[in-house]
């Protein structure tokens, strides 16, 4: 009985366990912000549009372009330079790039400069800021073919125009 017992373990012993290790993979979107790469995760973003007319409001932050018409709902544009920069005067973007964000609470954009690629990235390859609150403009970065490219925190802009503008 317990030669039995022996053998069937070296038996499954023997036998090679294959264990497949999946790794999780986020797509990513790199763009530019002037000359600078940033990232955001594609489930982020709900589209990418051009050439659209913003309309400037009054008594804002400087960081607030004004509003874009997309299908006939309104778009807070963000011109991230100034807060990026940490120039209040900082000129937006040359291109007229805007990304819409993916928000349930609010309708909001980002002028950008350009769409350099998505990618899938390995979840392990971002490295998260140990104290970025919800507030940090930056989530950490992401690392793809060698360069750490700056995350950014979609959120961080809704809160500060919440701030600056007197709706916390």
């Amino acid at each position: 009985m317990n030669e039995d017992i022996v053998r069937e373990i070296q038996k499954n012993a023997s036998q090679k366990t294959s264990v497949e290790v999946q790794k999780t993979m986020i797509t990513w979107l790199i763009f530019l912000i002037s000359d600078k790469k940033y990232a955001i995760r594609s489930s982020d973003v709900v589209e990418i549009i051009s050439d659209l007319s913003v309309y400037k409001l009054p008594f804002m932050p400087p960081y607030i372009e004004g509003v874009l018409n997309r299908r006939g709902e309104p778009f807070t544009v963000v011109n991230p330079n100034p807060i990026l920069q940490d120039n209040p005067n900082a000129a937006p973007p040359e291109k007229s790039l805007y990304m819409i964000f993916k928000r349930s609470d609010d309708q909001l954009s980002l002028h950008i400069s350009d769409i350099l690629l998505f990618t899938k990235i390995e979840d392990s390859h971002l490295k998260l800021i140990p104290d970025a609150t919800e507030d940090s403009l930056l989530l950490g970065t992401v690392e793809y073919e060698g360069e750490e490219i700056p995350v950014l925190n979609q959120n961080a802009f809704e809160l500060l125009i919440r701030k600056d503008c007197g709706s916390v």
